[in-house]
């Protein structure tokens, strides 16, 4: 069977891709700063993960953002 990924997932991985580079993270840097795992994080950003609300503050304060910056996309 072939699975598609939510294009609104792949699209707010993009951007958490592009909030933590453009601050100069590595993955490395953000799974240092909260509780989050590589894998976690690797797949939030290919668009892969469909997550709870609690990743998303994890996630947050890892990058040093709130949430309207990352969610501040065209998630339609």
């Amino acid at each position: 069977m072939i699975q598609f990924k939510d294009k609104r997932l792949v699209r707010f991985g993009e951007r958490v891709r592009e909030v933590r580079e453009k601050k100069g993270f590595s993955i490395n840097d953000v799974i240092a700063r909260g509780q989050l795992s590589r894998s976690d994080l690797n797949a939030i950003e290919s668009g892969s993960k469909n997550f709870g609300f609690t990743t998303l503050l994890e996630l947050c304060k890892s990058l040093e953002v709130p949430a309207s910056e990352l969610l501040n996309t065209d998630l339609g």
